[in-house]
């Protein structure tokens, strides 16, 4: 395990790079909010990597940033070396809601993302097939979002941003509307469509056994202005299941992330 008060090159390849970031805001009584201070973090190619922190803390700027939806103040933040200025074909966003279209089919949400470039062709439709496929909804591909769990509708919005085979998987929260139960199905169905996919996944939670449960690493974030106090690496061997949460080194790496989380926020994390 290491915990660095900064990220350095710890990986080969940094897919993406943040560099002194900051990022402020200005509310309509002329007050200045500072959201991100002096971020410095690398992730590398296929990596999955989490991030916890208090709320308001700046983890959802900091992927909006990485999405290109929201500009920096200062600093730099780059994909392959090149400036995020917007929004980029190779990176897809999973929201906490699934925002699926009601009138649209399961099949024709996950090709959402494709129709808006033109109509889909018969290799769109057959990569959007295989998505549901392998997330369990091959059954479901001609039913409405109503007529769907609150599990499943993620599991459509997840092959909604695979669909044009992204190379960057950024999530916001996924999982933090859905049950107990229902959120560990979640968290092995990710794992498992990660492990065929291999995307570089940034994934946002609340939850310290989510976040170690996923990452190769995981950065705690402290208050606002929000700022990187540690970044772990997990270590725990993969493929990963539901025993894993059994395993001591499992419990000792949520201790861990929970005593830095609780230290940097001045309160307790959330189990």
């Amino acid at each position: 395990m290491s915990a660095l008060p900064e990220d350095k090159p710890v990986h080969a390849r940094a897919l993406i790079e943040l560099r002194d970031v900051n990022k402020r805001f200005s509310t309509r009584s002329g007050e200045t909010v500072v959201a991100l201070e002096n971020v410095n973090l690398n992730v590398a190619d296929g990596e999955f990597l989490s991030v916890v922190g208090p709320s308001g803390c700046g983890k959802t700027t900091l992927l909006r940033i990485l999405a290109g939806l929201e500009p920096l103040t200062s600093g730099f933040a780059t994909i392959e070396g090149n400036g995020i200025s917007g929004p980029r074909n190779h990176v897809a966003v999973v929201f906490q809601q699934a925002t699926l279209l009601p009138w649209y089919s399961v099949l024709e949400n996950v090709l959402m993302p494709v129709r808006l470039l033109g109509t889909p062709a018969k290799a769109d439709v057959e990569r959007a097939e295989g998505l549901l496929e392998l997330a369990g909804l091959s059954g479901f591909a001609r039913k409405y979002p109503f007529e769907l769990s609150g599990g499943m509708q993620q599991r459509v919005s997840i092959c909604r941003a695979l669909v044009r085979d992204p190379k960057i998987l950024l999530m916001d929260e996924p999982f933090g509307a859905l049950d107990a139960m229902t959120r560990e199905t979640m968290n092995l169905e990710l794992m498992r469509l990660w492990a065929q996919h291999k995307k570089t996944v940034v994934f946002i939670t609340h939850s310290i056994p989510e976040a170690v449960l996923l990452g190769d690493r995981v950065v705690v974030m402290s208050p606002r202005p929000g700022r990187i106090s540690h970044i772990l690496d997990m270590g725990i061997q993969r493929p990963r299941s539901l025993k894993t949460l059994a395993l001591p080194e499992f419990g000792a790496l949520c201790d861990e992330v929970r005593s830095i989380f609780g230290s940097a926020s001045g309160h307790g994390a959330e189990l």
